[in-house]
C-alpha cells in the first residue's frame, strides 16, 4: 500500500505481526480484537472459450426451444433446463442449479459460422468450494468442449474473491475516506444514490448496508452486509455451516457468532483486468497466462492486495485505516507468486484499433452533418464522447495535431452537407 500502516501491538502492548491494538502518532488507540476473520473465498468463476461451434448442435438447441414449453435437455450426463441467453448475450443458456453450472452458447456478437467467444461456463460457489482449481478447470474444459467441433481454447476468466468477518461495520464515514476513483457518494435516507465520475460508478443501497464501487467491464468493489444477503438469496443454511466451522486459537470455541451480522468485502475482477495483468507480467523470457482460472486461483494474495489498494480505506492522510491492514495481513490467500507484479498493461488508446476509430469518427459525422451540427459544436460533442481518448492516441501516431484534426473535422462535415444523402 502507498500510505503507511500503524504498527501492531498485542494484548500485552508489545509490536506484534497479528496483534490487533493500533495506536496512532497522537496516543489513541484502536482496538480491533473483536474483528473476526470467518472466511476468504472465491465466490465466482467465469470461463470463456474461443472456437467453432457444432451447427448440428446449435440446431438441435432451437428445435427444442420452439417445439416444447420449458425443454430440458440432457449434456455430459447431466439434465440442464434450456432457455434464450437473452441479456447474458448469448443466444443459449443451459442451467443445472444443482450442479452448480451455468453454461452459455453462442455469442451474440458473433456469427455462429465463424470462430469465436462462443462458451461461458459459470459455476456456483459451492462447486468452487469443493473441488481444486485444476479439478475445476478439467470439468470446465470438458462442459466446453462437447459445443465446438474441435477442442476450444479457454480465452479469459473473470474471478470474484471475498472475505467475511464480524466484529467491524462500515462507519459513517466510510466512503469519504475511501480512496479510489469514484470521489463522491451521497447516502440518501436508504436508496440508492448514484455517482457516475471518470468512468467508474459507486452507489450505496439501503442505509449504508451496501456499497459497490467501480464498473462491471473493470474491477469492482462490493461491500455488503452478508447477513442480509443470504436472507434475500435463501443461502442461510449453506453460508451458516461454512462460518460455524471457523474456530478460535483454543480449537473449540467457534469465532462465528450468530446474533451478530456477518459482511463482506468482495473484489470482482474482469476478464480484461486479468488479461492486463499478464501481459504486463510478459516478458520474452516468460509468458504470465491469466486466461483460466486454474492460472488466477495462484495469484490470489496478489490480487487480493491489489484490489485493497485500489479501493483503499484511509485513517488519515498518512496512515491506512488499520482494519484495512487486518484485511491486508490476517487473510489466508495461498502464498504470493514471488514473481508476479500487480500492475496492468493498458492498450494505448487509438493503437490497434485505428480502422474502428475511423469508422466511428466518420459514422459520428455523418451524423453531426445530418443535423447541421457546425464543427465548433461538433468538437465539443467528440470531446464528451467515449471516443475522445482513443481520437488523441489515433492522431498522436500519425504526427498529427489537434488542429489537423480539426481541420479534418471540418472538411468531413462539409463533404457530407454536400452528398446527396445527407443533404436528401
Amino acid at each position: 500500500m502507498n500510505k503507511e500502516s500503524l504498527t501492531r501491538y498485542n494484548t500485552q502492548f508489545e509490536p506484534s505481526t497479528d496483534g490487533r491494538q493500533f495506536v496512532t502518532p497522537h496516543g489513541e488507540m484502536i482496538d480491533l480484537s473483536g474483528v473476526r476473520i470467518l472466511d476468504t473465498s472465491i465466490d465466482t468463476v467465469r470461463q470463456l472459450y474461443n472456437g467453432m461451434l457444432n451447427h448440428d448442435l446449435l440446431d438441435d438447441l432451437e428445435e427444442r426451444l420452439e417445439a416444447e414449453y420449458r425443454p430440458v435437455v440432457e449434456y455430459q450426463g447431466h439434465l440442464w433446463r434450456l432457455r434464450r441467453g437473452g441479456k447474458a448475450g448469448f443466444k443459449f443458456l443451459l442451467q443445472n442449479a444443482e450442479f452448480g453450472v451455468v453454461i452459455l452458447i453462442k455469442n451474440s456478437h458473433t456469427t455462429a459460422d465463424r470462430a469465436g467467444s462462443h462458451c461461458k461456463i459459470e459455476v456456483s460457489p459451492k462447486l468452487i468450494r469443493d473441488q481444486s482449481p485444476d479439478v475445476l478447470q478439467h470439468q470446465m474444459d470438458e462442459l466446453a468442449a462437447g459445443w465446438f467441433v474441435t477442442p476450444p481454447s479457454p480465452c479469459g476468466v473473470a474471478i470474484h474473491i471475498a472475505t467475511d468477518w464480524q466484529g467491524w461495520v462500515p462507519p459513517s464515514d466510510f466512503v469519504d475516506r475511501l480512496t479510489c476513483r469514484s470521489q463522491r457518494v451521497n447516502d440518501r435516507n436508504g436508496f440508492q444514490s448514484l455517482e457516475v465520475t471518470t468512468g467508474e460508478v459507486a452507489s450505496i443501497y439501503g442505509r449504508g448496508q451496501s456499497y459497490t464501487f467501480g464498473t462491471v467491464s473493470s474491477l469492482q468493489a462490493a461491500l455488503y452486509n452478508k447477513s442480509r444477503e443470504i436472507v434475500a438469496h435463501d443461502k442461510i443454511d449453506y453460508f451458516h455451516g461454512i462460518w460455524n466451522t471457523k474456530i478460535d486459537h483454543n480449537l473449540k470455541t467457534p469465532l462465528w457468532q450468530p446474533d451478530q451480522d456477518v459482511w463482506r468485502l468482495e473484489f470482482r475482477f474482469s476478464q480484461t483486468v486479468l488479461r492486463q495483468f499478464a501481459d504486463y507480467n510478459t516478458t520474452q523470457e516468460k509468458k504470465c497466462n491469466l486466461s483460466t482460472y486454474e492460472a488466477a486461483s495462484e495469484y490470489l494474495a496478489n490480487l487480493w492486495a491489489y484490489a485493497l489498494d485500489r479501493f483503499r480505506l484511509d485513517l488519515n492522510r498518512r496512515f491506512v485505516d488499520p482494519f484495512w491492514t487486518v484485511l491486508l495481513q490476517d487473510t489466508e490467500w495461498c502464498k504470493p507468486a514471488d514473481d508476479f507484479i500487480a500492475k496492468r498493461k493498458y492498450k494505448t488508446a487509438g493503437i490497434g484499433n485505428e480502422r474502428n476509430v475511423a469508422l466511428a469518427l466518420g459514422n459520428l459525422l455523418s451524423i453531426y452533418a445530418r443535423n447541421n451540427i457546425t464543427a465548433r459544436k461538433a468538437w465539443s460533442c467528440l470531446k464528451k464522447s467515449g471516443l475522445w481518448r482513443d481520437l488523441m492516441g489515433y492522431i498522436r501516431a500519425r504526427d498529427l495535431t489537434k488542429s489537423d484534426l480539426f481541420s479534418m473535422i471540418e472538411q468531413g462535415l462539409l463533404e457530407r452537407r454536400l452528398t446527396s444523402k445527407v443533404a436528401a
